[in-house]
């Protein structure tokens, strides 16, 4: 079984100090990668937080277990009938390896940082390169799936494409039928990239006209998403592109929120909203979503950092 979480949790455990999402990825976790233990129940997580001294007493245990399987079930809920456990009360029971579920168990695993934060420092030695990378091409993958009339373009810096931010304004003015409105150094400075723009969602009409709906998407897989959630600057692009009509802020995130968590940055980033359900929702219109290549990289990103999860 994994440790329990280091961080999120606080003694005495109630909504109001304590993130029941950090419990519930905990759980996940658990019936995700644990190849001992195929199944949790609510008398176990029970004794698991009076052990913990999270709770003192069994009947408050129960309370917040209760709430917990209502998250978890609403969780499942949003995704369809392809997830790799069920909940069925009063059991969580994994149904299918880690493996054959690539994109839920990267946002488990992504999401277990927060559960412990000096394992995920020590085995990311500060390259978050490769994860930022695969959360796109998940973020993709799935966007593809969900709107299937809509072009979704990788746009940023990676590690085998770094093209210049004149050639990603060009090549982005190209595919919409706009035109770059000039020499971008006026408007930007010598560190900017890639302008805080990681994917390019667009639907064309068959007409290949200009002023088509345009998104503009920022994808966060780090535990400091919050610090950009002004990415990408929609007054930016607009000086960089001359656009017909002004594009749409997106912005995703492999982390599961509560719901005034949601709202409450779905607000500040004022625009279209993506949380690792509605991302993993891709479920609905195609089973086995991920392409293979996507399933390979992250089955072997995944793996030496399972191995190191803090195990009891």
């Amino acid at each position: 079984m994994l440790a329990f979480p280091d961080n999120g949790l606080r003694w005495p455990i109630d909504r109001h100090n304590s993130n029941l999402e950090i419990l519930c990825d905990w759980i996940e976790g658990n019936i995700l990668f644990d190849e001992d233990e195929d199944r949790l129940s609510v008398a176990d997580i029970v004794d698991i937080l009076i052990e913990e001294n999270i709770c003192e007493e069994q009947d408050y245990a129960e309370e917040i277990v209760n709430d917990v399987w209502n998250a978890l079930e609403r969780r499942l809920n949003w995704i369809g009938s392809e997830v790799p456990f069920s909940v069925i009360y009063p059991d969580v029971t994994r149904t299918d390896s880690w493996q054959d579920a690539p994109a839920h168990s990267f946002c488990i695993l992504v999401s277990l940082a927060q559960c412990y934060r000096g394992w995920w420092h020590c085995i990311s030695n500060g390259n978050y390169n490769e994860q930022g990378e695969l959360f796109e091409l998940l973020t993709q993958e799935s966007l593809e799936k969900q709107f299937l009339d809509w072009h979704v373009k990788p746009t940023s810096w990676s590690r085998t494409q770094q093209a210049k931010l004149q050639e990603v304004v060009n090549r982005i003015a190209a595919w919409l039928g706009e035109g770059p409105r000039g020499d971008i150094n006026e408007w930007i400075g010598p560190r900017d990239k890639d302008g805080g723009l990681d994917l390019l969602c667009y639907r064309p009409f068959p007409d290949n006209r200009v002023g088509v709906p345009v998104y503009l998407m920022q994808c966060a897989s780090g535990q400091n998403w919050i610090e950009k959630v002004d990415e990408p600057d929609i007054d930016l692009w607009q000086r960089l592109i001359g656009f017909v009509n002004p594009p749409q802020k997106a912005f995703a995130i492999p982390f599961a929120l509560s719901d005034d968590i949601f709202k409450k940055w779905g607000r500040e980033i004022k625009g279209l909203f993506l949380d690792r359900y509605r991302l993993l929702a891709a479920a609905r219109y195609c089973k086995r979503w991920e392409s293979s290549s996507l399933k390979e990289r992250i089955i072997k990103w995944a793996e030496p950092k399972i191995d190191q999860l803090p195990w009891n």
